[in-house]
C-alpha cells in the first residue's frame, strides 16, 4: 500500500509497511497515528515516531513543525480507516459480539467450543486471542483496533470460519469497534459496573446497546429475558431477536442439578423439550451462559450433536472457579469475579453446597469503578464465615481508599484487613479446616499485581495450592 494511494494530494511515494498509534511499535515506512486519549496525548510522541522511522504523521491537533504530516478531522476515525485499509478488511468472517456485565468470558468460550465442533473459530476476549491452538495474551477484552485487525486477517489467511469476541462498553465507548461488521450479538446481563466511565446506569446501557444497534435486519440478537433490561433492548435493534432464561424466555433450561464441578439440566424451546445437557461448570450462573451459546447456535441451524458435544466437553475457562482441593479436605476455588453482581451468584450458589466454613479473599481493582467497593464488602462479609479484605492491583490509587471503600458500610461486621495479598492467601490457610472452602475472587489466573508502575509477579492459584500443601 503506498501512501499514493491514500492521500494522493500530498504527493508523497512512500511503501506503508504499517499503522499504528503507539509511538513505540512505529519502524521504518510507518503511518504514525496521533491520538488524543484519556491520559496521554498522542502529539507529544510524534517526534518519537519520526525519530523510529515513521514516512507520516496523521493528527487532528494542530501542527506547527515541518515534518510530513496531515491533519484530519478526527484521528480515531482516520486511525480505523486506515487499519482496514492496510490489513484490507472486509467482511469475510461471521462475526458475534458478546456483551454485558458478567458472563462474556465464559459465554464466549462455550459458544466458540461449539463453532469450532462445527467448523472453525477463533476467540477474542478478557483471555486474548485463540485461534487453530494458538493462544495470545492481550491487555484489554476489546482489543485496541491494531491488534484486531492484525488479528482478523491472520484468521482470513487461515480461513477461519466464524469469530467469537467478546465487547466490553468501555471499548465501544472507546471507539475500538467502530466500522466493524458483526452478523449477531448476545446480551448476558447488565448490574452496577464502570459508572466511572458511563456515570450512571443509563449511561452503561446506552453504550452496550449501540452493539446491537448496529447490527443489521438479517442479523441474530440473543437476549438474557430474565435481565431487566432485555425487553428494552430489544427496541434498540433490527435484528431477529431471541430470548433465553431460567424464568422466562423462548429457550429455557429447567429440571436443574448442581454439584460442585457440574450442572445437568434440560432446554426446551418454545415449551418443546430440545435436549439434556451436562455442563463441566459449576453454578446456576454458568446455565445462562451454557443456553445463550445453544439459543445462538440452535438459531443458526447448527445440529444438535455439534451443539451437546461443544457444550459437554468444555475446556476448562482460565480463570473461572479454579478448582482445587488438598489431603485435609480443604477447597480452593480462584475466580475472576468482581462486580456485585458475579460475587453474589458465585457465593450464593456456593453457599448451598458448604460443609464448613467460607473463607473469602477480596479486594478491589484501583482506578475502575469505586461505588461499588462498598456493594462487594457487603456482599462478602454476608455470605462468607471469614472474609478478608486486601490488594487488588491499586495502580495509582491509594490502597488504604481502597480498603476504606470496601469497609466503610460494615458496622458490626468482623473482618481481617491486610495489604499484602500474599499474606492473605497465607492467613486464609491457617484459619481453614477440613471441609472449609476458601475463595478468592477478583484476579483469575493472573500472573502480576500492579502497584504504581510496577508489576509484581503474583497468581492466586499457584500460592493458594502452595499455602494449602504446607
Amino acid at each position: 500500500m503506498n501512501l499514493l494511494q491514500i492521500y494522493p494530494n500530498l504527493n508523497i511515494s512512500c511503501e506503508v509497511l504499517g499503522v499504528t498509534s503507539n509511538s513505540k511499535k512505529v519502524r521504518k515506512n510507518f503511518i504514525f497515528v496521533a491520538i488524543k486519549g484519556k491520559k496521554k496525548n498522542g502529539k507529544k510522541f510524534i517526534k518519537e515516531a519520526l525519530d523510529h522511522g515513521a514516512c507520516l504523521i496523521v493528527t487532528d491537533q494542530m501542527v506547527l513543525r515541518p515534518y510530513a504530516h496531515i491533519r484530519v478531522k478526527n484521528a480515531k476515525k482516520e486511525y480505523i480507516r486506515l487499519l482496514q485499509l492496510f490489513y484490507h478488511y472486509n467482511h469475510e468472517i461471521y462475526t458475534v459480539g458478546i456483551t454485558g456485565t458478567d458472563g462474556k468470558t465464559t459465554t464466549a468460550n462455550i459458544l466458540n467450543q461449539i463453532f469450532n465442533e462445527a467448523k472453525s473459530s477463533a476467540y477474542i476476549g478478557t483471555n486474548g486471542i485463540h485461534y487453530l491452538n494458538k493462544k495470545i495474551p492481550t491487555t484489554h477484552t476489546t482489543p485496541t483496533p491494531d491488534l484486531f485487525y492484525e488479528a482478523y486477517s491472520v484468521f482470513k489467511k487461515h480461513e477461519i470460519n466464524d469469530l467469537v469476541m467478546e465487547v466490553s462498553s468501555e471499548g465501544i465507548i472507546d471507539g475500538r469497534i467502530q466500522k466493524l461488521e458483526f452478523d449477531g450479538a448476545i446480551f448476558t446481563n447488565l448490574s452496577h459496573e464502570h459508572l466511572n466511565s458511563h456515570k450512571t446506569m443509563d449511561g452503561y446501557f446506552k453504550a452496550k446497546a449501540k452493539l446491537f444497534q448496529n447490527l443489521k435486519p438479517n442479523g441474530l440478537a440473543i437476549l438474557n429475558s430474565d435481565d431487566f433490561y432485555a425487553t428494552e433492548l430489544a427496541g434498540h435493534t433490527k435484528a431477529r431477536v431471541i430470548t433465553y432464561g431460567l424464568e422466562s424466555g423462548m429457550y429455557q433450561a429447567k429440571n436443574i442439578h448442581l454439584s460442585l464441578l457440574s450442572s445437568d439440566f434440560d432446554v426446551y424451546y418454545k415449551g418443546i423439550f430440545l435436549a439434556h445437557f451436562t455442563l463441566p461448570l459449576f453454578g446456576k450462573y454458568n446455565i445462562y451462559n451454557a443456553l445463550a451459546a445453544i439459543a445462538y447456535t440452535n438459531e443458526l441451524g447448527i445440529d444438535l450433536k455439534y451443539i451437546k458435544k461443544g457444550v459437554e466437553t468444555l475446556l476448562p475457562i482460565d480463570g473461572r472457579f479454579m478448582y482445587l482441593k488438598n489431603k485435609k479436605n480443604i477447597t480452593g476455588i480462584v475466580d475472576f469475579a468482581h462486580t456485585p453482581n458475579a460475587l453474589l451468584n458465585l457465593l450464593s450458589n456456593l453457599k448451598e453446597f458448604k460443609k464448613g466454613k467460607i473463607i473469602m479473599i477480596l479486594g478491589a481493582q484501583g482506578e475502575k469503578d469505586s461505588s461499588k467497593r462498598s456493594k462487594m464488602g457487603k456482599i462478602a462479609t454476608n455470605y462468607s464465615d471469614i472474609t478478608i479484605f486486601t490488594s487488588e492491583d491499586p495502580k495509582h490509587e491509594s490502597l488504604f481508599g481502597i480498603l476504606y471503600d470496601l469497609t466503610k458500610s460494615l458496622e458490626d461486621k468482623e473482618y481481617y484487613m491486610t495489604i499484602s495479598r500474599r499474606e492473605a492467601i497465607q492467613l486464609a490457610a491457617k484459619l481453614s479446616n477440613p471441609n472449609d472452602i476458601i475463595l478468592i475472587t477478583g484476579k483469575g489466573n493472573e500472573n502480576f499485581e500492579q502497584v504504581e508502575d510496577y508489576h509484581f509477579r503474583h497468581n492466586d492459584y499457584t500460592l493458594l495450592k502452595s499455602a494449602l500443601d504446607a
